[in-house]
């Protein structure tokens, strides 16, 4: 699937922002990103890889508004979501620019259908 930019604002209190590419791949989500100080941009760190597999996330939700669009991520466990910048424990939060709001709807589409799907294979399962 095709690689989406998103960013984070308000990182370390608003002194930092990041910026990265998001694709899901049959197993999960794939995050590469990079944080830069926000106000002259003179920091760069070394791009960062991340993998959330199917089975750490909880549900994903997604909004959009006038300028941008904005995709939650929510997770059972904070450990899940501790190599990604963010406020909260269990929840990330990815804003996405308008011109790539269709790109990010498939991707928040295809996320909820394979969890859904990988659920479902659990419930079976437990059944069995």
């Amino acid at each position: 699937m095709k690689s989406i930019p998103f960013f984070i604002d308000g990182v370390h209190g608003g002194f930092m922002k990041v910026e990265g590419i998001i694709r899901y791949e049959n197993d999960g989500l794939y995050l590469e990103y990079q944080t830069k100080d926000a106000l002259v941009e003179a920091y760069q760190s070394s791009i960062k890889t991340v993998h959330l597999p199917l089975e750490a996330i909880s549900y994903a939700e997604f909004k959009t508004g006038w300028f941008r669009t904005r995709l939650f991520i929510y997770a059972d466990s904070g450990k899940t979501l501790e190599a990604i910048p963010g406020k909260e424990l269990t929840m990330r939060m990815f804003s996405f620019k308008k011109k790539h709001r269709v790109h990010a709807a498939n991707l928040v589409s295809k996320l909820n259908l394979e969890l859904s799907e990988f659920k479902l294979k659990k419930l079976d399962e437990a059944e069995s």
